[in-house]
């Protein structure tokens, strides 16, 4: 089997808070009428540099028309002569990259293809599965304005109705309003929801980190993440050692692992396969297992392909130490596929179709299709704010 072409489609969709992610859906087609899916997935972020798609298909195609999709390993040796860096080095937040999206939307479609020729789910190609379903946790993003404590309380209470009970809170833009939220949280909905974790998204020194700590602890959570500037490790270092819930922090290469390792920085790897794809977060597990470091399953916020690709991985993985963070289908009102991947309540349920178990519907795709960039609407940017 060969690759004989690749088709990129860029699309728009609306997220339940109101605003819109853009995502480059991947289709990777074989001389034997295979087609593999991939996601390249919530952009935004990048809209200075994103690249135009004509040019981004020519490179593609120049590393893997010809290829053999079941050589995966070969796909990133190719991929990194022409982009050294990704899984290598990386910035902190976010945890990703442009190249190492690229990397991931093929090698993402490539398992597919494997997995679809041999008749047999993507977990099987990664050792076999461990765990039928994955735990999750629902994003809760800062709070900017006052009126948006009680009608991100009334949405929290929507979804406690559809069993969504676990939920993590991005802090900073307001210390006020963060205290102001959580209080009212607790108040609301005492110990029947659980907050996993508070994420500073690497915006404050990390005195400021442990003031505001100090400040938002009696609301109850399991975790801090992104304590510190980028790659500050000494700080994070120290706000580890002086509080008394787990440090977590994104690892997206191989170079800040071995940093983080050797200044005793974190508790858990947060790892996305957004970083190098399946193939390349398999590695970053690895290397928590070896250090004796703890794992959670990481995301930006995928389509149901992408987060196809997250369950596969994370049925794998005989190690999660936390629940992960990919509920991109539960917070995008629209998708690209027949039917979206599957949750129990806040669970998600890992497909058992051949490859990554979903179908592309294209005329979705089609009614999805816009532009990468919208410049009248803010974006991520290096300051990254969720929304």
């Amino acid at each position: 089997m060969k690759v004989v072409g690749v088709t990129l489609t860029p699309i728009r969709t609306p997220r339940r808070t109101g605003s819109i992610s853009v995502h480059v859906i991947v289709q990777v087609h074989t001389d034997e009428g295979i087609v593999g899916l991939g996601e390249m997935s919530d952009l935004d972020c990048y809209r200075m540099h994103l690249p135009d798609l004509e040019a981004l298909k020519i490179a593609m195609e120049r590393v893997v028309v010809g290829a053999d999709p079941f050589r995966i390993a070969q796909l990133h040796l190719d991929l990194h002569k022409q982009m050294p860096t990704y899984l290598r080095q990386a910035n902190n937040y976010p945890p990703f990259t442009l190249a190492s999206q690229l990397a991931t939307s093929l090698d993402m479609a490539y398992y597919d293809i494997v997995g679809k020729a041999l008749g047999t789910p993507v977990y099987n190609l990664l050792g076999g599965k461990v765990r039928d379903a994955i735990d999750m946790t629902y994003p809760i993003f800062q709070a900017k304005i006052a009126t948006d404590v009680s009608r991100y309380l009334d949405m929290m209470a929507g979804l406690v109705e559809r069993g969504v009970t676990r939920f993590r809170y991005y802090v900073g833009v307001d210390p006020d309003l963060d205290e102001a939220f959580l209080a009212r949280l607790r108040e609301r909905f005492g110990d029947s929801i659980h907050l996993k974790g508070l994420d500073f998204q690497g915006h404050f020194y990390w005195k400021d980190t442990l003031r505001m700590y100090e400040r938002l602890r009696p609301y109850g959570f399991d975790l801090i993440e992104s304590v510190s500037h980028d790659e500050d490790y000494e700080g994070m270092a120290e706000v580890r050692r002086r509080v008394d819930v787990v440090v977590s922090e994104h690892v997206a290469s191989y170079a800040q692992a071995m940093r983080m390792i050797r200044a005793g920085a974190i508790d858990v790897f947060n790892i996305t396969h957004n970083s190098g794809g399946i193939w390349g977060a398999q590695r970053l597990f690895a290397l928590a297992d070896a250090s004796g470091l703890q794992a959670l399953l990481s995301t930006t916020q995928e389509l149901s392909l992408g987060t196809a690709a997250v369950a596969h991985l994370g049925a794998a993985i005989p190690a999660l130490h936390y629940p992960g963070d990919a509920v991109g289908p539960l917070l995008y009102t629209e998708d690209v596929v027949a039917e979206p991947i599957r949750y129990d309540g806040i669970r998600l349920v890992v497909p058992d179709g051949p490859g990554l178990g979903v179908e592309l519907d294209e005329a979705k795709l089609e009614e999805l299709r816009g532009t990468l960039v919208e410049w009248d609407n803010p974006a991520h940017g290096a300051d990254y704010v969720g929304s």
